[in-house]
């Protein structure tokens, strides 16, 4: 009830603008003209319910409704899936890191291991280096209403003096309020993009992200000696992938705000020089939350979450701290999907291609490359019966949201 009636309470304030709002949603966009289209098609394949699903160990079968923040990685043949079980999407003491592995591609699991602190914990992710495969995850506050990052933790699994592969203890990683996003290993270094600063403050948005690499998984360095971060202003997750030439690509999540206005921003960056990113004169009005990005052949791809009747950015002529609170309170009252786009590197521009399974509470992917034309996507969602269901009642749902794989393959258009 605490986290309904704050956004009751917000929603009001909206309202007193719906007249201008009601207007601008119907504004058309067009599309700009692109570069060269793709020779291959994406097709989606093989949907399946993994959480809640058969094949788990009772130890890690989940307890709560909410399955959600789901990561998967590819380590010695083995597939590795953690995700995040809790009474809502919103923050709980409850709140478990569920950890299990597979040698048939999902059929059935064996237990790595179950995590809970009490305190809330999100944001899971897999990286690997040097024949080790690395498992880090955030941990937050218990106050449902509060974005209230503390520390990220860390652990490792390696190979033991037995001759096979065990986790080291669990510790803490970063001892400090730093969200890493999305973390890739290319031309033999790992690269991560993290955000710090008061998310959802009132004032001027101060953000920091930072873009870092590392040739051990276990030390980072920033880009630049003189200051240890490529952005400042209202951007938090950045999800990035290079190109075939070395350009770094990202979207990033604009909520907060700054010059440019409040939704996304294609970003880039010419290799060596990965530290001066270069942001457009304006963002795109619309927001990709969750942003994750992939590249097949010469194209950039990005699975997020749509905005259905946004976009975010409605274009109010009001200060920004009422644009802060009316967009985020309409954001949270309109459905939502998941979604597959191109990045369109001509005109820095994201394309919408097609709508993956989602409603409701849904886009947290995590995905995993398993030759040159098929990726396995793991990814979250309310029951799919309610395609118009809102955000905000998605995540409150006694229903809870359930976790799935697809494969997503690109075909050739010539066949």
């Amino acid at each position: 009830m605490i986290i309904k009636n704050l956004l009751l309470v917000l929603l009001f304030t909206s309202l007193v603008f719906s007249n201008q709002v009601h207007a601008l949603g119907k504004k058309k966009t067009t599309t700009p003209p692109g570069d060269t289209p793709s020779p291959y098609t994406p097709v989606v394949e093989n949907f399946r319910w993994v959480i809640p699903g058969n094949g788990l160990p009772v130890i890690s079968k989940p307890s709560m409704a909410s399955n959600n923040n789901v990561a998967i990685f590819m380590f010695h043949n083995r597939l590795y899936m953690a995700w995040r079980n809790a009474p809502s999407h919103f923050a709980s003491p409850s709140t478990e890191m569920h950890v299990v592995s597979s040698g048939d591609m999902g059929k059935t699991w064996n237990f790595e291991k179950n995590i809970h602190t009490g305190k809330d914990l999100r944001e899971p992710f897999f990286y690997e280096m040097n024949d080790k495969l690395f498992l880090i995850y955030a941990e937050l506050g218990t106050n449902p209403v509060s974005f209230d990052p503390h520390c990220i933790w860390r652990t490792v699994l390696t190979l033991n003096q037995r001759g096979g592969y065990s986790w080291t203890p669990d510790q803490v990683w970063i001892d400090h309020p730093e969200m890493p996003w999305e973390i890739k290993k290319r031309n033999g270094l790992l690269w991560m993009t993290s955000y710090t600063g008061n998310h959802y403050k009132t004032g001027t948005s101060d953000l920091l992200v930072h873009f870092r690499k590392s040739s051990n998984g276990y030390d980072w360095d920033d880009m630049r000696s003189d200051r240890n971060f490529v952005y400042v202003g209202g951007v938090s997750e950045v999800g990035f992938e290079f190109d075939k030439d070395g350009t770094l690509w990202g979207v990033t999540r604009n909520e907060d705000g700054d010059a440019t206005g409040f939704g996304s921003q294609v970003v880039s960056a010419a290799g060596p020089r990965y530290d001066e990113w270069q942001f457009p004169g304006k963002s795109n009005p619309n927001r990709y939350d969750s942003s994750r990005m992939f590249r097949h052949g010469d194209d950039i791809y990005l699975i997020a979450r749509r905005d259905i009747g946004g976009p975010y950015d409605m274009g109010l002529d009001v200060p920004d701290e009422i644009k802060k609170i009316t967009y985020l309170v309409s954001y949270s009252f309109r459905p939502k999907r998941s979604a597959l786009y191109r990045i369109d590197r001509t005109t820095s521009q994201v394309v919408h291609l097609f709508d993956l399974p989602g409603d409701g509470d849904t886009a947290f992917p995590s995905i995993v490359q398993l030759d040159d034309d098929r990726f396995l996507i793991a990814n979250y969602t309310s029951p799919l019966a309610y395609p118009n269901r809102d955000w905000f009642s998605g995540q409150t749902s006694p229903q809870g949201t359930q976790i799935y794989f697809i494969d997503l393959v690109f075909k050739p258009k010539n066949l």
